[in-house]
């Protein structure tokens, strides 16, 4: 008799890869006028994601918001941008795939060449490959005893949109609005008749120029909502999303009479939401034939299933560092673009957040001179979560820094948190049988055989070539798992 496998296509989308890459992004600035760099903030959004044969090829733009001193040590602010290109390998990453970027900067670093002034930056990108996924697996067949067993699969599907929104709000008078960095953090994901709807807050942060040439800066929580229609948002799916800030404009108008600026923030939104949901399938996770050797092979896959969103908040304090060091007196100016960067580490009994807070500070000195200095305050809090896998976004609120009569820099801040639970999931299935070597029958009509102490049905009847069913009808007072000692009867039919 020919054995005949019988399988069955479970087609899928789930997560492909997470690739990381870094690129180095320069701009030129004239540089004839700048005496001295105060502070530079840089951001980047993606602008396109494209998969190709092992690779995601992505492009963004880089904004550069530069402060300065010029030659009479009045404050200015310039702005450059730069569109760059890079690309992130990965094996497994094909054209039918789609991915989503997130980026960050870092080690900002500028030099004088000539009348120019060239600041570079290295530009982080977390790039996550989705794409279509199946497994063709054993459910059985001719000539085929199967064991059947049902397996959980996770799946991920990740959809975006976008939004513009815009707030106003008050405050003294403001000469010039050098700087302003915003943050923004998704705290709580609903899903459900076909739309996802996502809550979370934005922190403004803007640094300004008085009338008299004083630096200072504000501060502007704002609370958001975004909603994204979605087909898959139905069922048992749980979710959670990114968001970052595209673009941002502020104006300030003067009310003369009253001494005071309205600020007008005009930004728009991009979020990416990720759901999460499981679905389960019968398939032979063991088989053999009673005719001949079944070679079998195995394959496997994985996914995460998101548990939980949890909102929390954690005040850190103490002794921050300035780099690079500051000698001398100087009196605290401002303290600007606070960010966190934060990751879960698992401990023993459940997980530690740690981190550092980093901030741009400005100081005056005595002649009325200005200096910068990158401020970092390391934190580290326990986390009450019960997962495999903790991730978390955040954004900083509250900013307070001082500066003691030792010289010391003392910070503390407000951190407005999310975590993401996950828990990690790993199947395997039966992907191939192939027909071996037929067994050579026996011509005894009946045959006994010692057991394996703890052996079960399905052990003992692999073993023995044997339909399970006919080995328990055969022997219907052997009860399984087998003691030590114990004998089988397998009847042969003669023909």
């Amino acid at each position: 008799m020919s054995i005949k496998p019988q399988y069955e296509t479970y087609r899928y989308t789930g997560e492909v890869a997470r690739l990381q890459s870094q690129s180095i992004v320069e701009c030129r600035l004239p540089g004839s006028e700048i005496g001295s760099i105060l502070a530079v903030q840089a951001s980047a959004v993606p602008t396109e994601c494209v998969c190709a044969d092992g690779e995601v090829r992505y492009s963004g733009k880089l904004t550069l918001c530069v402060v300065y001193e010029d030659g009479n040590r009045k404050i200015c602010r310039a702005e450059r941008g730069a569109e760059f290109f890079h690309k992130a390998e990965g094996r497994d990453v094909s054209p039918a795939c789609f991915a989503k970027a997130a980026f960050s900067t870092d080690n900002v670093s500028y030099r004088r060449e000539g009348s120019g002034l060239y600041i570079s930056v290295i530009v982080g990108a977390d790039i996550f490959v989705y794409g279509g996924k199946q497994i063709e697996y054993l459910v059985g067949g001719e000539g085929v005893v199967a064991k059947k067993d049902t397996i959980t699969l996770r799946k991920t599907v990740c959809v975006s949109g976008e939004t513009e929104a815009e707030d106003e709000f008050e405050t003294d008078y403001v000469g010039d609005i050098l700087l302003h960095g915003e943050n923004a953090v998704i705290t709580r994901v609903s899903v459900g008749a076909g739309q996802i709807d996502m809550e979370g807050e934005l922190n403004l942060h803007v640094c300004v120029l008085k009338e008299d040439d004083t630096v200072c800066s504000y501060e502007r929580l704002i609370p958001l909502r975004l909603q994204i229609p979605c087909e898959e948002a139905f069922g048992r799916v749980t979710a959670s999303a990114r968001v970052c800030v595209k673009s941002a404009t502020l104006t300030a108008g003067v009310d003369e009479e009253k001494g005071k600026s309205k600020i007008v923030f005009s930004y728009a939104l991009a979020a990416d939401c990720f759901l999460y949901s499981e679905d389960e399938l019968a398939i032979a996770s063991d088989a053999f034939s009673t005719e001949a050797e079944l070679i079998l092979k195995k394959a496997n896959d994985e996914g995460r299933y998101l548990t939980k969103l949890v909102k929390c908040v954690e005040r850190v304090s103490g002794v921050a560092a300035l780099s690079p060091t500051v000698e001398g007196e100087y009196a605290l100016a401002a303290a600007v673009l606070p960010r966190a960067e934060i990751t879960c580490r698992k401990t023993e009994n459940a997980f530690e957040a740690e981190g550092i807070l980093n901030a741009e500070v400005l100081l005056r000195g005595a002649d009325g001179g200005h200096r910068a200095c990158t401020l970092s305050l390391p934190f580290a809090f326990p986390i009450d979560v019960r997962a495999e896998c903790v991730e978390a976004d955040c954004i900083v609120c509250g900013l307070n820094v001082r500066r003691s009569r030792g010289g010391e820099t003392e910070a503390e801040a407000t951190l407005k948190i999310c975590l993401r639970a996950y828990q990690n999931g790993e199947w395997a299935y039966l992907s191939e049988a192939v027909e071996g070597e037929a067994f050579e029958e026996s011509g005894a009509a009946i045959s006994i055989f010692a057991l394996r102490a703890g052996e079960d049905l399905w052990q003992v009847a692999k073993r023995l070539a044997r339909d399970p069913e006919e080995l328990q009808k055969s022997n219907p007072d052997l009860a399984f798992p087998v003691k030590e000692g114990e004998r089988i009867f397998v009847y042969r039919q003669i023909k």
